[in-house]
Formats: C-alpha cells, sequence, structure tokens
C-alpha cells in the first residue's frame, strides 16, 4: 500500500525565507514637519522681496542737482568750480537747484554762508549782495607791492594796512574822531579795539573779507587790481581815503574762529 505525502500550503508573505516576519514589519520612514523653519523662510523672502522694490523705486526717483562743493563767503561770486553735483531721492520738501540751471545760479552772489557738501538753494542766491547791518562795501585799487604775488582770492581774509614811511602821517587818511574814536598823543586816530588807524604801517582793518578781485580795466597793463571789500561801516571812509592816496596794502591773515 502506498502513502501520498501532501505539503501544507503556505500562505504568501507569512513565514516565506526572506520576508519579515509579520512582528518585524519596518514602516516608511515620514519627515518630520518644521512650521517655525518654513515661516521664516517665508518672511526671509517677503523682506527680500520688499528690499529690492524698496531700491528699485528709489533708484528711478533720483535726480542730479546742485550742491555745494567748497566753502563759498557771504557776498562771494559763485563760480561753476564751487559747485558739483549729486543724485539725490526727489522729495517736495526740500529746495534744490536741477544740476541743468547751473549756468543760471553762476554769476550770482551768496547771501549767507555755504557750506561743502550740501545742497544748493536758490534762497542762499542773491542777483545783488545788500552788505549785512553795520557793514559795508568799498573798494581798493592795489599797485604791485600792495598785496601777495599771487593776489587774492574771493572768500579770503585780510588786514589792510596803512603804508608809507615809518612815523609818517597822511592828513587825507585821518579818520573822524566820531567814527572810530578818539585822537591819541601819537597824532594817531584809535579805533574801538585801540588800534591806532592813523599811523603809516598802523592796521585799519584787522579782518575784511575779500567779496571780488579783479584786473582794473583802466590799468590793465601795470597789473593793478581792483579788490571789493567787505568791514565795518566806521572803517570805510578811512580805507577809501587811504586807496585814494595810494597808501594802502592788504596782508593775507587767517579767519578768526
Amino acid at each position: 500500500m502506498s502513502t501520498t505525502l501532501t505539503r501544507p500550503a503556505t500562505t504568501p508573505g507569512r513565514n516565506t525565507p526572506g520576508r519579515n516576519a509579520p512582528g518585524l514589519r519596518l514602516d516608511p520612514v515620514g519627515h518630520r514637519r518644521r512650521p517655525a523653519l518654513a515661516v521664516g523662510s517665508i518672511a526671509l523672502i517677503v523682506a527680500c522681496v520688499a528690499v529690492f522694490i524698496s531700491a528699485y523705486l528709489k533708484a528711478g526717483n533720483q535726480v542730479s542737482v546742485l550742491a555745494v562743493a567748497r566753502t563759498v563767503t557771504q557776498g562771494q561770486v559763485l563760480k561753476a568750480s564751487d559747485l558739483t553735483t549729486v543724485r539725490v531721492s526727489a522729495s517736495a520738501g526740500i529746495s534744490t537747484v536741477p544740476a541743468t540751471e547751473a549756468s543760471s545760479v553762476v554769476g550770482h552772489r551768496a547771501a549767507e554762508l555755504l557750506q561743502p557738501d550740501t545742497l544748493l538753494s536758490v534762497n542762499e542766491l542773491v542777483s545783488r549782495f545788500e552788505p549785512p547791518l553795520g557793514q559795508s562795501i568799498v573798494g581798493v585799487a592795489a599797485k604791485e607791492g600792495q598785496l601777495p604775488a599771487s593776489g587774492v582770492a574771493p572768500g579770503e581774509t585780510v588786514e589792510v594796512i596803512l603804508t608809507g614811511l615809518p612815523g609818517a602821517q597822511d592828513s587825507s587818511v585821518t579818520p573822524d574822531e566820531t567814527a572810530v574814536g578818539q585822537s591819541t598823543a601819537a597824532g594817531g586816530v584809535a579805533d574801538s579795539s585801540g588800534t591806532q588807524t592813523g599811523l603809516a604801517g598802523s592796521i585799519l582793518v584787522p579782518a575784511a573779507t575779500v567779496l571780488e578781485a579783479t584786473a582794473s580795466p583802466t590799468t590793465s597793463e601795470t597789473g593793478d587790481v581792483d579788490v571789493s571789500l567787505l568791514v565795518p561801516s566806521t572803517l570805510a571812509p578811512i580805507v577809501a581815503s587811504a586807496s585814494v592816496a595810494g597808501e594802502v596794502a592788504l596782508v593775507i591773515v587767517t579767519p578768526k574762529s
């Protein structure tokens, strides 16, 4: 008698060699979500976009305007070399002069002291300069030897000195006592600071501002220079008289702070 052996059927996936047992099945590893990192990334992107847009709009809204390149004293004639151009964002609250109008402002006088690296405003310029109260503009005709070889330039501070032989007195330049002070025993006249202004070699004005210096049109061949000075009104007659007599010299000095 023969015996037949029957292999029990197996369910696929169970106890099959090469497959994991039911209790050891490994699930796929999932990615952890980080909401804070995602929000930070979005915020950074938004900020970068905002900065880019702002820079783009500002660049597109900039205009070229005039700025002061170097110090221009009050009353001084404005020159092209005194100006430079800069680009700024247009603003209704800032008074500026377009760079294209440079030729229209050159030749005007400064109504006040203009500091370098500042924007130029039309309110700071005048076509005709009027000296401040207590100041006067006086002309001096300087010949060779009466001013430095390099000449004088607008904005410089100079001493106005009475020339002549030491101790000599020129009656034509003796000022009025009521204008500048009392007469001294030496025959000169003392100004408000006590300086004698009627003696040769004395200082008529310790600090005068040069407004303009040009070659004299009548004596251009001799090198004479006509200089406009801003001086105290009480000393203007003295300087004018000394200039007419040809007994005045200009010395460049450092302005007092």
